[in-house]
């Protein structure tokens, strides 16, 4: 009887230990944070394959769009880099310009891409004007205030129109296309 006795009185301090332990132990674990984590510089922290990111403006309507084969970012690095990127740029839904190239970056807190083989930017034909293509090696194209530039060889189409540049810079809120360089060009019409 007097063993039965001394086990009643061990179980509920048993019970107190354990709930204090299991309690430092959750109070540990709540605490553990995984951004202190070191990740390797030199490898992406993120990769996805056939990208397709969309923004909308403050209306609903489409902002801009980017397709990209793959997409990577390393840590703590603002640019994301893609390949066989796709850039749709939108006013009111209406599409403004296109530009497609080989390789590129973004760095989506300043709003700026970086396009650096092989690129082309084409503005679709509308009610006054044909379409346009400019076609560089490289391009920056500034989404935000819907700038684009370019300080490599560059050939420029309209209709049948035809002009070789090195460089140029296109704004296209205000329809400017600036050529940098002597030019070369076939106007036809």
């Amino acid at each position: 009887m007097m063993r039965l006795l001394r086990s009643h009185r061990l179980f509920p301090v048993l019970l107190i230990g354990l709930t204090a332990m299991l309690t430092l132990w959750l109070d540990q674990v709540s605490r553990w944070d995984t951004r202190h984590r070191e990740l390797d510089p030199d490898k992406p922290e993120y990769v996805a394959e056939d990208l397709i990111a969309t923004r909308y403006d403050e209306h609903g309507k489409m902002l801009d769009k980017l397709i990209a084969s793959r997409m990577w970012q390393y840590p703590g690095k603002p640019e994301a880099f893609f390949e066989k990127p796709d850039l749709y740029q939108y006013d009111a839904g209406v599409l403004q310009y296109h530009v497609i190239g080989e390789t590129g970056r973004y760095n989506n807190k300043n709003q700026q891409a970086f396009f650096d083989k092989k690129v082309l930017l084409i503005k679709p034909a509308d009610s006054k004007q044909p379409e346009t293509r400019l076609q560089s090696s490289a391009m920056f194209v500034d989404t935000g205030k819907r700038y684009a530039s370019s300080k490599s060889p560059s050939v420029i189409t309209q209709g049948n129109s035809v002009a070789h540049s090195i460089g140029f810079t296109y704004q296209e809120p205000l329809g400017l296309l600036n050529l940098l360089s002597t030019t070369k060009i076939i106007y036809a019409k």
